[in-house]
C-alpha cells in the first residue's frame, strides 16, 4: 500500500486556513481589505467576545452577483489577478484568492451581497468548510459577511487565542492602521454592542493622525515630504528633542498598505543619526508610493512584509531626505532660519545610480535639483552626499568624498582669539556661566540654558566630519606607540576593520598575544585617552556586527573623538571663549543636540518667566 496518499479537500482547506487564519484580527484584515478592494468608503465592523464569538464586516463597495459569490468562497478564486505578469503589478490589496476559503473551513460563515438591488442581493452560508445554505433576498448595494465562532471545528487553533482583550486589541489596531492608509473611507468599530472607533471619510494625513492618537502626539511631530517620479513619501516624523523609548508610535505605508520594511525602518534611523538617544526611538507615519514593479507583496500570505526591488537606492534616497528635512525643521523651530536660505552658493549634489542588484554607486554632481534622469533609469539625485558605494549586504565601502553636508567653517574653541575676531554673529548673548556647566544666553524672548560640553561636542563632531568627508584630517604620529591589551573577541574586530581605522588615522598594529601598539592618531585627539576611545567604539561595533554600515562605524569613531576632545563640564569659560562657543554652534545645521541624541539647550520663554513672577 502507497505511503504517499493525496489530502481530503476538507484538511487542505484547514492547513491553508492555518497560513491565512491566525486570529480574529486575521479575519478582520482580509475582510476590509476585501471591502476596500471593492471601493468601498464605508466599512462597519462589529465584534463580541474580541472576535471569538462573532465578527461582521459591513461595507458600501460595489457588492458580487450569485455566480461570482460561490466562486469567491472557492480557494485561489480571485477576481484581481490572472496572468503571471499580473503578480508583477499590484495595486489592489488582496490578490491571493484563499482568504473567504481559508475563513468558511474554520467558522460558520455567512455572506450577503448585492452588485444590483434592481436584481436583489444574494445570501450564502458555509459552516466548516460545507455549503450549507443559498437565497436570494433584498440588500442594499455592499457586501456583509459574518463569521462565527472561529475555530469552532479546529479546537487545537481555538485554545491559542488570547483574552478576549488582548484580541480585541489586535482589531482595535489593525482598523487604526488600515484608517491611516486610507483617510478617504469611514471605519466604524462596535465591540459588545459599543461604538469603539468612529473615524470620519474626507480627512486629510494630518487630521487621520490626530483623530487616532490624539492631539500631545499631533504636536510633536514635523511634516516630512519629498516627491520623485520614481519614489515619493509625505508624512509625519517626531521632533529630535520627542522621540520615545517605545517602537509603537511607528507606522509605514507603501501605496497605502501598512507593511513592515527593514530597509525603510533602517533608512529612517540612519537620517536621525546622531539625533537619538540611547534606547530611543522616532515617532514616524510614513506613506510611501512606488510603483508596483518595484516592490513584491506576494512574500507571505499576511501580505504585511514586502521586499524591494532596489533597496539600496531606497534607502540612501529615505536617509538622506530625512536627515535633510530634520535639519530644516530644527533650524526653522529654534532659530527661525530656513535650511534653503542657508548655502544658497553651494551647487554640488550627488547622484545615484542603480546598476542592478549588486551596488548603487553615488557621484558627486554640480546640479542643484533633485531629479531622475531619464525617467526609470535607475540614475536618482540626492542632495549634499559623500561619494560612496551601497552593496547589496549593506557594507558602505568608503571611495571618496565631499562633506555629507553643508559645514560651516569651524574654529576649535582652543585657538586664541584675536581682538579684531572678537564678534556676536549667532542670535543668542551670553549672559554667564551656571556651575561651570551650562551657558545661560538671553535669545531673541528666551532665556536659553546651554550644556557646553554637549555643545562643543556637537561642534566638534561636525569639524572632524567634514576634514574626515574632504580628506583635510590631520594625524599625529607617536615617537612612544601607547601600548594597549583587548579580549581576543575585541581584538579580532579591531584587526577586522584595520583599514578603516586607518582611514580615521589610527594606525594600530598587533604586538602580540592580547596586545595592541597605536603608532598614529587623530591629531584632534593627541590629549586624549586613545585606549578608551577605542575600546568604546568597539563595544559599539560589537552590537552592530557585520550587519551595520560602514557609515555607521565611522559616525561612531567622530563620536567618541569629539566627545573625548570637546571642553568638559566643571570647566571654567571667559565670556569671550562663551560667546565664541555659541558663534560656532549656530552656524552649524544639526546643533540642537549632541552626536549622542542628548539636547544641546534649553529654552524659557519670556512668557512663561512672566507667569512664574505672577506679572502676567
Amino acid at each position: 500500500m502507497s505511503l504517499i496518499r493525496i489530502l481530503p479537500e476538507g484538511l487542505i482547506n484547514k492547513i491553508a486556513a492555518g497560513e491565512v487564519v491566525e486570529r480574529p484580527s486575521s479575519v478582520v484584515k482580509e475582510l476590509m481589505e476585501n471591502s476596500i478592494d471593492a471601493g468601498a468608503d464605508q466599512i462597519f465592523v462589529t465584534i463580541k467576545n474580541g472576535g471569538k464569538d462573532l465578527i461582521s464586516v459591513l461595507d458600501n463597495g460595489k457588492g458580487m452577483a450569485a455566480d461570482d459569490a460561490h466562486l469567491a468562497i472557492e480557494r485561489h478564486a480571485t477576481s484581481k489577478i490572472s496572468t503571471t505578469e499580473d503578480l508583477d503589478n499590484i495595486n489592489t490589496m488582496g490578490f491571493r484568492g484563499e482568504a473567504l476559503a481559508a475563513i468558511s473551513a474554520v467558522s460558520k460563515f455567512e455572506m450577503t451581497t448585492c452588485q444590483d438591488e434592481e436584481t436583489g442581493g444574494f445570501q450564502i452560508r458555509v459552516e466548516g468548510g460545507k455549503l450549507t445554505h443559498t437565497a436570494k433576498l433584498g440588500f442594499p448595494t455592499g457586501t456583509r459577511i459574518s463569521v462565527d465562532n472561529l475555530f469552532f471545528n479546529t479546537p487545537a487553533r481555538q485554545k491559542f487565542m488570547k483574552s478576549a482583550n488582548t484580541e480585541y486589541n489586535h482589531i482595535h489596531n489593525l482598523i487604526v492602521r488600515l484608517a491611516l492608509g486610507r483617510p478617504d473611507i469611514q471605519f466604524r468599530l462596535t465591540h459588545n454592542k459599543a461604538v469603539i472607533l468612529n473615524i470620519p471619510k474626507g480627512q486629510d494625513f494630518n487630521q487621520r493622525v490626530q483623530h487616532c492618537f490624539g492631539t500631545e502626539i499631533l504636536n510633536d511631530l514635523v511634516e516630512c515630504n519629498y516627491e520623485e517620479s520614481y519614489l515619493s513619501f509625505t508624512g509625519l516624523i517626531s521632533d529630535p528633542a520627542k522621540n520615545r523609548s517605545s517602537k509603537r508610535w511607528q507606522h509605514t505605508f507603501v501605496n497605502d498598505r501598512y507593511v513592515k520594511c527593514n530597509t525603510i525602518n533602517h533608512a529612517i534611523y540612519s537620517g536621525y543619526r546622531t539625533l537619538l538617544m540611547k534606547n530611543m526611538h522616532p515617532m514616524f507615519f510614513i506613506k510611501v508610493n512606488l510603483t508596483p514593479k518595484e516592490i513584491d507583496v506576494n512574500v507571505h500570505p499576511t501580505k504585511v512584509e514586502i521586499r524591494l526591488a532596489n533597496p539600496n537606492l531606497i534607502h540612501t534616497i529615505f536617509s538622506e531626505q530625512i536627515a535633510r528635512i530634520l535639519k530644516d525643521k530644527t533650524r526653522q523651530k529654534h532659530l527661525g532660519i530656513n535650511h534653503s536660505g542657508i548655502d544658497n552658493d553651494r551647487s554640488g549634489i550627488s547622484s545615484v545610480s542603480a546598476t542592478g542588484n549588486n551596488q548603487t554607486e553615488l557621484k558627486t554632481t554640480g546640479n542643484g535639483s533633485a531629479s531622475i534622469d531619464p525617467p526609470n533609469s535607475g540614475i536618482v539625485r540626492i542632495p549634499e552626499r559623500p561619494s560612496i558605494f551601497v552593496k547589496t549586504d549593506d557594507q558602505l565601502a568608503f571611495e571618496s568624498a565631499k562633506p555629507p553636508s553643508p559645514f560651516s567653517d569651524i574654529q576649535p574653541l582652543t585657538k586664541p582669539l584675536a581682538e579684531n575676531e572678537w564678534r556676536t554673529d549667532s542670535n543668542f548673548k551670553v549672559i554667564g556661566q551656571f556651575h561651570n556647566k551650562y551657558i545661560l544666553a538671553e535669545g531673541e524672548d528666551q532665556l536659553v540654558l546651554i550644556d557646553q560640553h554637549a555643545a562643543h561636542e556637537r561642534i566638534r563632531f561636525e569639524e572632524i566630519r567634514k576634514q574626515f568627508y574632504s580628506r583635510t584630517l590631520t594625524t599625529h604620529a607617536l615617537l612612544i606607540p601607547i601600548m594597549m591589551e583587548l579580549p581576543p573577541q575585541d581584538g579580532l574586530l579591531l584587526e577586522q576593520n584595520q583599514e578603516s581605522w586607518a582611514k580615521l588615522g589610527f594606525i594600530i598594529d598587533h604586538f602580540g598575544g592580547n596586545d595592541y601598539s597605536i603608532k598614529e592618531i587623530p591629531a584632534i585627539l593627541k590629549d586624549g585617552d586613545i585606549p578608551q576611545v577605542v575600546r568604546e567604539v568597539l563595544d559599539e561595533m560589537a552590537q552592530f556586527g557585520k550587519a551595520g554600515k560602514l557609515e555607521d562605524f565611522f559616525n561612531e569613531v567622530f563620536e567618541r573623538m569629539a566627545c573625548h576632545s570637546a571642553i568638559r563640564a566643571a570647566q571654567s569659560l571667559s565670556e569671550r571663549e562663551m560667546q565664541a562657543l555659541l558663534d560656532q554652534l549656530t552656524k552649524l545645521d544639526l546643533h540642537v543636540h549632541c552626536p549622542h541624541g542628548r539636547p544641546v539647550f534649553t529654552e524659557i520663554s519670556l512668557d512663561e518667566l512672566d507667569k512664574r513672577f505672577k506679572r502676567i
